[in-house]
Parts: C-alpha cells; sequence; structure tokens
C-alpha cells in the first residue's frame, strides 16, 4: 500500500484532536508504518501501527481523561466493545482465536484473545484489547496467527520432575521490596524472603531444563568492604543541580510527573537538532540527544538517579584506583546514612582498560542478609564528574522495622516450596531457532494459584507467586 493510502488508513482508524501533531512518521522497509501524534506537552498522544496490507497491527491512545464509577461499563460490556472492535479490524478472528481471559490492569480491562493449540495458548499469538471504564478502546497490540506447533509424541512424569527439584532447589534468606501489582502480597515494601534461586522449566518430552539456575552457587557474587565511614563527616548542603553538575549554560527542558517521582531534563541552550525528521531515531533523539536527565523523588526531594546523554571530555586519564575514590566520596555526599550498607561488588573486568568512564556497583546488605538492592555510580575518566548513578530503592526507616532473623527455618521454607510446587504445560517460544517456533515445556508453578513462585515469607511462611 502506497505511503499516503496508508496514511489516510490510519486517520480512518482513530479521529484525531484538533490540537494533536504529528510527531512520528516511520516507514519500515517491511512495508509496516508507524504514526504517532501527540499534544503540545506529549502527554496525550495517539500511535497507530500498520502493517504492509494496511491491517492495523498497534494502537495506543494516552489521555488524561478521568471517568466516574457510575459511568463505568459491566465487564461483560467492555468485552462486547473489545469483540466488537476486533471483529471489525479481523472479521474472521476468533476462528483462529479464542477469548481466553480478561485482566484488571489501571484504569482498563485487558482482553486476551489467544491462539489455543492442545488447549494452551501459545505465546505471542493472537492479540489483546485494553477497554476503558466507558468502553473506549485505548490499546490494541495483535500479534497474528502462528504456525501450529509439534505435538510431543511422550511427556515427563511430574514425579520425574519433582526429583529433580528436590535436587537443585536453591533459596536465599533475602530482603526485597514487593509490590502487590506484581505479587500476591498485602502491603507493599520491604520483606523478609527466601527467594527461590532457580527458574523451573523443562522440556515436556525429556527431563531437561530449559534454562539454567541463575545464580551458580559453586561461583558466588564477590563483594570488597567500603573504606571506614569518616569519623569527622559533616553533614554538607548542596542542591540538586550541584550535585548533578547543571550550569548556567543548560536550561530545562522538560518537567514530567511520573507517579512517585519527577523526572526532569535539561539540554545546552544553544542546541539545535541537526536533519530533523519524522522518524522514530529523529524522536528519540529530539528527546534525548546531548541531555541531562534526573529523577527526583516526591517523599525526600533528593536525587533518585541522573544519566548524562550529553558527552563531557577532559584531559585526564584517571586510573580505576582514582575512580573508586570518586565514587565513594560520591557516596559520602549523596547519600551518607546508607554508606554503612553497602558493599562493592567485585566485578570479572576489574583490570584497567581504554574506556572513559569507569562502572562501579555496590550492593546493599543488612547483617549478613543481602537487599535486592544496588546503587550504580559511573565516574569520567577524563574529568572526573559522575556521568551516571542510580541510587538506592528502599527507605532506611522501614528497613529498620524488618527482622533479621527470619522466623521460618531454611529447612521449613524448602519443604513449603514442595508442599505447594506443581508443574503446568505451557507453550514456549524458541528463541534458539533463527524461525520462529514454539516448544511444549513443563513449567513449574504453585498448585493454588498456577503462578509462578518467587518467594516464600520468612516470617510467616506464605508462598509469595508472581501475578505477571
Amino acid at each position: 500500500m502506497q505511503k499516503d493510502k496508508l496514511k489516510e488508513r490510519v486517520l480512518s482508524i482513530v479521529p484525531l484532536p484538533s490540537n494533536y501533531k504529528l510527531i512520528i512518521a516511520e516507514y519500515s522497509e517491511d512495508g509496516r508504518v508507524l504514526f504517532s501524534w501527540a499534544n503540545e506537552q506529549q502527554d496525550e498522544s495517539v500511535t497507530v501501527e500498520l502493517d504492509c496490507n494496511g491491517n492495523l497491527i498497534y494502537l495506543s491512545i494516552e489521555k488524561k481523561d478521568s471517568v466516574s464509577e457510575a459511568d463505568s461499563l459491566s465487564i461483560d460490556e467492555k468485552r462486547r466493545c473489545a469483540e466488537q472492535f476486533l471483529f471489525s479490524h479481523y472479521p474472521l478472528a476468533l476462528e483462529d482465536l479464542t477469548f481466553s481471559k480478561a485482566k484488571e490492569l489501571s484504569g482498563v480491562e485487558r482482553f486476551y484473545f489467544e491462539q489455543i493449540v492442545m488447549d494452551l495458548p501459545l505465546e505471542h499469538a493472537g492479540c489483546f484489547i485494553d477497554v476503558d471504564a466507558v468502553g473506549n478502546i485505548v490499546r490494541f497490540k495483535y500479534n497474528g496467527v502462528k504456525t501450529s506447533p509439534e505435538i510431543p509424541s511422550k511427556l515427563v512424569s511430574k514425579e520425574a520432575l519433582m526429583e529433580h527439584v528436590r535436587n537443585t532447589l536453591v533459596l536465599q534468606l533475602v530482603i526485597t521490596n514487593l509490590s502487590h501489582d506484581v505479587y500476591n502480597v498485602k502491603k507493599d515494601g520491604l520483606h523478609l524472603v527466601y527467594e527461590v534461586n532457580s527458574i523451573f522449566k523443562y522440556h515436556a518430552d525429556s527431563l531437561e531444563p530449559t534454562l539454567t539456575i541463575i545464580r551458580d552457587e559453586n561461583e558466588p557474587e564477590s563483594y570488597a568492604a567500603l573504606p571506614p565511614l569518616p569519623a569527622n563527616l559533616f553533614a554538607n548542603e548542596f542542591t540538586n543541580e550541584e550535585i548533578i553538575g547543571i550550569t548556567d549554560e543548560l536550561e530545562l527542558i522538560r518537567e514530567v510527573d511520573m507517579g512517585p517521582e519527577i523526572g526532569i531534563v535539561w539540554r545546552k541552550r544553544d542546541w539545535k537538532m541537526s536533519d530533523k525528521d519524522l522518524s522514530v531515531n529523529s524522536f528519540f533523539k529530539m528527546q534525548s540527544e546531548d541531555t541531562v536527565k534526573a529523577m527526583i523523588s516526591k517523599k525526600t526531594g533528593k536525587i533518585r538517579s541522573f544519566g548524562w546523554m550529553h558527552e563531557r571530555l577532559g584531559n585526564l586519564q584517571l586510573s580505576q584506583e582514582a575512580c573508586y575514590q570518586i565514587a565513594i566520596d560520591f557516596l559520602l555526599k549523596i547519600i551518607p546514612d546508607y554508606y554503612p550498607y553497602l558493599q562493592r561488588l567485585i566485578q570479572e573486568d576489574e583490570e584497567e582498560d581504554e574506556r572513559k568512564s569507569k562502572s562501579f556497583i555496590f550492593h546493599a546488605h543488612n547483617q549478613g542478609i543481602a537487599i535486592l538492592d544496588m546503587v550504580i555510580i559511573v565516574v569520567n575518566r577524563t574529568t572526573g564528574h559522575i556521568d551516571y548513578y542510580s541510587g538506592p530503592n528502599f527507605d532506611l526507616d522501614e528497613l529498620s522495622q524488618i527482622p533479621t532473623v527470619p522466623a521460618i527455618s531454611m529447612e521449613k521454607a524448602y519443604r513449603l516450596f514442595l508442599e505447594n510446587v506443581d508443574f503446568q504445560l505451557v507453550w514456549d517460544k524458541n528463541y534458539d531457532d533463527e524461525l520462529e517456533s514454539y516448544q511444549l515445556v513443563y513449567q513449574a508453578c504453585d498448585r493454588h494459584t498456577r503462578s509462578p513462585i518467587r518467594y516464600i515469607d520468612a516470617t510467616t511462611g506464605e508462598i509469595i507467586v508472581s501475578n505477571v
């Protein structure tokens, strides 16, 4: 389909507000086309993608409209809206696809229409449709109908799988941040848990894991203690701009509310974009090229992270040890209260090299228990400045309330896992093949929820599963 016809086709799919302007028009070599429009603030947008035949394969409508609960449709009414939309673009869709489930997301209901083989959905096939409270379609993704995979002639017994799990299960006592949006926990925040350090996924016809254990027990990560906290450490007050390195030659170009954080972007005042067009690459250049970006916590007003996309070059040739001292000084400057909890991760490539920057990773621990959180600092070897920083994502006051002695022993947690684990067949996309294909696998899951077991609560013994 010709370019002008494709654009006409897009405009016939979704009405555009008069104040929206075209910000992306990307034509791919395979014939796909992507258009995106947005308002002046770019906090509301419409994005549409068509395949080479002009069929809709992606739609996203981002709006700030709020709807009262009194106006909300029932889930059955929303499903009918989703089906009508699907039929309008793919009239024969339900010959190959089957409605499988609905999922409540933030402000929308997501309906899945999947390709089913052996009563199991194929991963990344079919489509999903998001419907808002009043029946508007706000997101659509069509992955298509795939070639039906080969069905194995035999299946491994669950008894054999269970025996393998008994021999390979690894648990680790950790402190981690859990959200009810992702896990079946009642309260967001830090939890003392036993982490399941293995992914149990097996080929359905042989006792062969499809993935290796995440962490090899024989090669544990190595850490080094940080230099002692200085006895005469004084709390100096620095502005966020001073810490990041913002100077008068930079100007604020964007500030975005991102929930618990504020995103701020600076750029040189005299910056001009070269070769501007409507491609995706050009759009991201306009958003990010030569910028400095920071995330500021609303709760504390302090820096959560920042990064320099604007390259800074100097005449220095700092050694790794000099860069490390700069990183330590920066930690003491920006998060002195967290300093006693941090240990340096010893990385494999710690020898001197010719790169212009040196990165350091610091993992958090509390009384010998790993906190699944890290701090990253990248030091520019030519200037001595910090080019990137990502800070801790946990609260010290909350950490002080978390027990460091588990009420549930490791042995009890091990038994709880085995008592609750089951195996379910799923179609898994085979990423090892050049051509798209699927393989039937057994995936370990909780026998009650059928979701993957990620943690055992070390205080209550509750099974914590992933909801996503």
